[in-house]
Parts: C-alpha cells; structure tokens; sequence
C-alpha cells in the first residue's frame, strides 16, 4: 500500500496536570471539545495528516500525564521526539512557574536539537488570567521558542501551532522508513512504567483503535 504522507513528525504536550493538554490535542485531531476534566493516565496519541512546507506530514502528537508518579512514563517518551509543547494555563501561576522545570526535563532527557515551544493555553478565560501574554513572551524569549496563547474551547490558534514546525530533511526519511519502531518501544515502555506505578500484572495502554 502506498505511503499517503511523506513524513511523520513526533511531538509530545507536556505541561502541569489541568492546563488543557488533552483538550488541545482533541481540538487539533477531532475538532471537539469536552468540558469534562479526565487525567490522562500515562499517555495517549492522536494522529492527523497535515500539509507543512509543501509536504504530507503525519502528525503523532503525544499527551503525557502531568502528574509526578508519571514522571517516569513521561520522560521515556522525549526520545525520538522532534518537537516538544509546554502548556500552561494562563490562569494558574504555578503552571506556568513551572515551564522552567519542565524545560530542565527536556534538556536532560531528549536530543539537544528539539524543537520547542511554549502554549499559554484556556486565553479565552480572560476574566480568570494569572499570568499575562507578555510574561508568555519573554519566557519564551529567554529560552529562544516559539510562543502562543491558545484555546482549546474556542480552538484560538490550535491549528497555528500544530503549523509551526521545520522540517529536519536529513532526519525524517529515516523516521519515516521505521516510524513504527520507536512507537512500538515507547508503547511497551510505557506498559511497563504503569504496571510498576499501579503494581498490577497488566494494564491496558489507550491507544487510538485499540
């Protein structure tokens, strides 16, 4: 069967527990919106195919759980990865006092070439704002990444930001050829790390089809 994209692209959304991760990436994927809070257990993906700089891309976007006994999971999965989302809540100060360590986490754990970039996410709770835009900006400034306030509610630059993304010629042919193999040793990774957390003898992974 015929390749109907021409490259795949990994991305994970990190960011604190409740800063709207998963909404975003149902927003991107689906187009949908659940105002129902659920915590991401361990991980989940989505994938969409999208057109970036004249190619077919195959998006693989990550959600990770924010919460510290995940940290484990979470941090498997930086390898391999070509781009990286923070998210924030831009009505919570702790989420976005936070960035910084979640920066130091990608500096220790994923390759040195990442992209990165940082999300002030719910921006259409301006009655309820913490943290200013241009805080946002000179964050993301300090640390040389692209920076936007979303919205996962109202679906203000979601797609603007899955967009934002070079594309490493002289790395994704190669990921494309064997794209199911990192996905593959992520997925056991992960399988592994819960069932340790949880001490159960098997858990079930959400993935898409499953």
């Amino acid at each position: 069967m015929a390749k109907t994209y021409d490259y795949l692209f990994k991305l994970l959304l990190i960011g604190d527990s409740g800063v709207g991760k998963t909404c975003l990436l149902f927003r991107f994927s689906e187009d949908s919106f659940n105002t129902t809070f659920i915590s991401t257990i361990g991980i989940d993906f989505k994938i969409r195919t999208i057109e970036l700089d004249g190619k077919r891309v195959k998006l693989q976007i990550w959600d990770t759980a924010g919460q510290e006994r995940f940290r484990t999971i979470t941090t498997a999965y930086y390898r391999g990865a070509m781009g990286i989302m923070l998210v924030y809540d831009i009505c919570n100060e702790k989420s976005f006092e936070n960035i910084k360590n979640w920066i130091r986490n990608i500096e220790e754990h994923a390759s040195s070439d990442v992209e990165k970039m940082i999300l002030g996410n719910k921006c259409d709770m301006t009655d309820r704002r913490q943290v200013s835009k241009d805080r946002g900006e000179k964050l993301a400034i300090d640390y040389g990444v692209k920076f936007l306030e979303t919205s996962a509610k109202s679906s203000l630059n979601v797609e603007e930001a899955a967009h934002q993304w070079r594309l490493p010629d002289e790395r994704l042919p190669r990921l494309v050829l064997f794209w199911w193999v990192p996905c593959l040793l992520d997925v056991f990774a992960a399988a592994a790390a819960v069932a340790v957390i949880f001490r159960g003898p098997y858990c079930h992974l959400n993935i898409p089809g499953s």
